[in-house]
């Protein structure tokens, strides 16, 4: 087992079952296996793999665990009725992490490129996650509001053209989370598609051992 996976999730104050631990090692040994010709992520050791992309993914847990709350709340409905949508899911973060975090949710990774989806596909089995779908289509060919909960983190930069739609894809109500790095790269990127969105909320994040890269979650309900 990754001793700074270990380490990390306790850090992070999450319970984790043997059955969700042995999710996440499984999920490295994928990555890994994969990741030279599938050029999934940068990553080159367990280490690094288990901090900079699962333990990344994981921060937001309390955040989008809130989220969740808030729709179930507002709209009257049980987690098992919530589908969260993980745009651009690529090397599968972070949908992948989140779903071994929140196995009543049900998750789509949504990604557009074949071999992508190949890897994403063995991993969900590998794990033996049955609560996510892999959708390998290009996200502008999501159906309108599908999701009441979207994530993504690696995908594209808040443009109008994405924003629209992301916003497209969304329930009303729901909310997309995004995870980003700098409070100054937000504010021009949010600045840019304010006439879309006109408010948002940033949330710091702790990633540990990145406690010296300053990490965000940019949240936007769908009014």
């Amino acid at each position: 087992m990754t001793e700074k996976l270990i380490q990390g999730i306790e850090k992070l104050g999450l319970n984790f079952s043997g059955e969700q631990m042995n999710a996440l090692e499984t999920y490295i040994e994928k990555v890994l296996e994969f990741n030279q010709s599938y050029n999934l992520m940068k990553a080159d050791s367990p280490d690094e793999l288990a901090v900079n992309h699962i333990l990344d993914s994981l921060a937001a847990v309390p955040h989008i665990s809130q989220l969740i709350e808030n729709i179930c709340s507002e709209k009257n409905i049980t987690h098992s009725d919530l589908l969260l949508g993980d745009i651009g899911s690529g090397g599968g973060c972070p949908g992948l992490p989140l779903a071994v975090a929140f196995p009543d949710i049900k998750f789509v990774l949504v990604e557009r490129m074949e071999k992508r989806c190949a890897f994403l596909e063995s991993a969900v089995r590998a794990m033996k996650l049955e609560n996510v779908t892999v959708n390998c289509t290009s996200a502008n060919l999501i159906r309108m509001n599908t999701f009441d909960l979207e994530v993504f983190r690696a995908f594209h930069p808040f443009d109008k053209q994405i924003s629209y739609l992301l916003l497209n894809m969304l329930k009303k109500g729901g909310y997309l989370a995004a995870y980003k790095a700098r409070a100054e790269k937000i504010q021009a990127e949010m600045e840019s598609v304010k006439s879309i969105i006109p408010e948002y909320k940033k949330i710091a994040l702790t990633v540990p051992f990145l406690e010296d890269h300053e990490r965000n979650l940019v949240v936007v309900k769908k009014a």
